[in-house]
């Protein structure tokens, strides 16, 4: 049946378009996009079978998550693929890489397997497993690559872990190359990270362990040269300090294929989020000083950092609500990105066409998948967001099983219906 979604601001970041009017989808592919005034569209609608009143909110492609964990299996008291893929939807994704870091290990196309088949039903978004590189992430021998890359994985990593062995780091890398695999890295050598924040003012202030960005700085030198050596695709996840963007900037600039990203989290916090031993701001890694916070705003502007992902990270409330040096690092984020962005849209940090970009745009790219845009012929996969809408994440409000968001400070913006392959995945319209 043709949908038409009708008084609404469509936005396309990819092309820079903004403008009042109505978009049609059928078959799960878009038909017609068209200008019109508020009210004037519902009236010259004939052709749709359905009509979506869209309130004035605005319309956007998808968004798209580079890293989340749904904890299944193995670790389904945190999440499920259910209630992940449904907290997914309430934060307007349509499509969502799963780190390897499960029980089994997704290191072969049993793992793998399972995860799509869940995700096929549940039916709400889109799961794209991130494959081990090493078996059991143990760091010792390759993963079957040719087994995942047949199965449609489009990506490998270390999952939490980081592979010491910088000459198998190189194979595997190379090994992943030939079957068009991205390698997925976390950045931070763990013989320099000795505590939960960052060596800054709150460390020596609070006298905990710290984690200085030389941490983060020597990881990605190493990945980038890594990439350059091997000429394999490497996607530096969690960026977070002034150090690794100019890393990525440089090796952007000398044409090594390499792409980043960072979480909203980590544009939005700083230090100063740790200084009162909040368990919920303990992220790995540590919420950076105010400088690194900035540079990382600033690399997401002049496109250093190509995508925001969420890096949904659920816990159990008694691996958050204990003393901070012993409370598990993470946060359940994937619901409250959209309106963290958001923050700093309204402070006037960042503008609506750049957070769109990286959530919705960036990431698919480095995926090489289709979408991003709004034109005829592309994926009806939508996302409609309230801008002005003020609310709390509060246990209530997540659909995700793991209630620690990293703030829990009134937000305003949210997705309200999330629309993929042109069928409703999430409705808080109604």
């Amino acid at each position: 049946m043709r949908t038409r979604l009708t008084n609404c601001e469509v936005i396309d970041p990819s092309r820079g378009e903004r403008f009042w009017g109505y978009l049609e989808w059928e078959d799960g592919v878009i038909r017609e996009i068209g200008h019109a005034g508020p009210g004037l569209e519902q009236s010259t609608g004939g052709a749709a079978g359905r009509v979506i009143d869209g309130r004035g909110h605005l319309l956007a492609p998808s968004f798209v998550d580079l890293l989340a964990d749904f904890c299944e299996p193995g670790f389904e008291y945190r999440e499920d693929i259910l209630s992940g893929s449904a907290a997914a939807a309430s934060g307007g994704y349509t499509a969502v890489c799963l780190t390897p870091d499960t029980d089994p290990v997704c290191d072969g196309a049993d793992t793998a397997r399972f995860i799509q088949e869940k995700g096929r039903e549940a039916g709400l978004t889109d799961l794209l497993p991130t494959g081990a590189l090493t078996r059991g992430n143990l760091g010792r021998t390759i993963s079957d690559l040719h087994d995942l890359a047949e199965l449609g994985v489009r990506a490998v990593s270390t999952g939490e872990g980081y592979l010491a062995d910088t000459g198998l780091l190189r194979h595997a890398m190379e090994y992943a190359g030939n079957f068009g695999l991205s390698v997925f890295l976390i950045n931070e050598d763990p013989s320099l990270a000795e505590g939960p924040v960052h060596e800054g003012m709150v460390s020596t202030v609070t006298g905990l362990g710290a984690t200085p960005s030389a941490a983060e700085e020597v990881a990605v030198a190493r990945h980038i040269a890594l990439s350059a050596l091997t000429g394999t695709h490497v996607h530096l996840l969690r960026l977070s300090s002034e150090a690794g963007v100019r890393l990525v900037r440089d090796a952007k600039a000398r044409g090594v294929p390499v792409t980043a990203s960072v979480t909203a989290h980590h544009l939005v916090l700083n230090e100063d989020a740790t200084a009162t031993f909040d368990s919920a701001a303990k992220v790995r890694p540590p919420l950076r000083a105010e400088s690194d916070r900035r540079a990382l705003v600033a690399g997401l502007i002049d496109g250093t950092i190509d995508a925001v992902a969420s890096d949904h990270c659920p816990r159990a409330v008694e691996e958050k609500v204990v003393e901070f040096d012993i409370a598990a690092p993470g946060a359940s984020g994937i619901e409250l990105t959209f309106a963290m962005l958001n923050r700093l849209v309204l402070s006037g940090e960042l503008d609506l066409p750049t957070i769109l970009r990286a959530l919705a745009v960036g990431p698919r790219k480095v995926l090489g998948l289709d979408g991003g845009t709004l034109a005829a012929g592309e994926p009806a996969d939508l996302v409609l967001l309230d801008r002005d809408v003020s609310w709390t994440p509060s246990a209530s409000a997540l659909e995700s099983r793991g209630k620690n968001p990293v703030t829990t400070r009134a937000l305003v913006g949210r997705p309200v219906m999330t629309i993929r392959r042109g069928m409703v995945a999430f409705n808080r319209l109604s």
